[in-house]
């Protein structure tokens, strides 16, 4: 199942589950907060059966199967807040879109660089094909260089004038190992891929610093107007 990140965000604020708070960061409404609750209620108040046969109503077996919300029902409950907020949402992107409130949630604001679209790796592909260039950075907890690394890409973006079909973002490594090593040979914290399309141009494993990714930003913005 792919999603456009954006487009999804867009949608999610129109029907009333994301909202910009005093600070222009995106939150949770009070509707979905309370439609959570409710359903938390519900789903804690259900045999195994029960918890089955909603856990396969929401189900992606390829994307989210039916086993990991029955071992995760606080998942299985929000994803049912999310179909419950939001009108024109199906329910397995509801648990997508769930999962995704959740890594929010779970991420340290400062841990993602300023201007970057938090992703989980299966947002990776629509995210890039929206883009005519990208910059994607992976990081870690309790990771100097992954600190370093944000600083100097906040920087870059501050000094550069970047178009806007220029995007960036920003994935947690750890949350999906196998897929990152196998697709984007991503093994380590921080790498950084710039990106022509779905094309990687380039790449850095651990901080290369200021200059060189002001460099790379100027070659990827070059590439992307040819």
């Amino acid at each position: 199942m792919q999603l456009d990140p954006e487009d999804l965000y867009d949608r999610l604020r129109e029907e009333g589950l994301l909202a910009e708070d005093d600070g222009d960061a995106l939150t949770v409404t009070d509707a979905f907060s309370r439609n959570r609750a409710a359903a938390g209620e519900r789903v804690e108040g259900m045999d195994d059966e029960s918890v089955a046969a909603l856990a396969a109503e929401y189900a992606d077996e390829e994307a989210v199967p039916s086993e990991a919300l029955t071992s995760d029902p606080t998942l299985l409950s929000d994803a049912v807040g999310v179909f419950e907020t939001c009108e024109t949402l199906d329910r397995p992107t509801s648990v997508l879109v769930a999962r995704s409130i959740r890594r929010s949630e779970q991420t340290a604001e400062e841990s993602i660089p300023e201007g970057f679209l938090s992703l989980s790796a299966e947002e990776i592909d629509p995210f890039l094909n929206r883009h005519d260039a990208a910059i994607l950075y992976f990081w870690r907890d309790d990771c100097d260089p992954c600190e370093a690394a944000k600083a100097d890409l906040e920087t870059a973006l501050e000094r550069t004038d970047v178009p806007e079909s220029v995007g960036f973002a920003a994935v947690y490594g750890p949350d999906h190992v196998d897929v990152l090593r196998e697709e984007y040979d991503v093994a380590g914290a921080p790498t950084m891929l710039f990106c022509i399309g779905d094309r990687i141009e380039s790449r850095f494993v651990g901080n290369p610093g200021l200059e060189a990714i002001e460099t790379e930003l100027s070659v990827l913005i070059c590439d992307a107007d040819a």
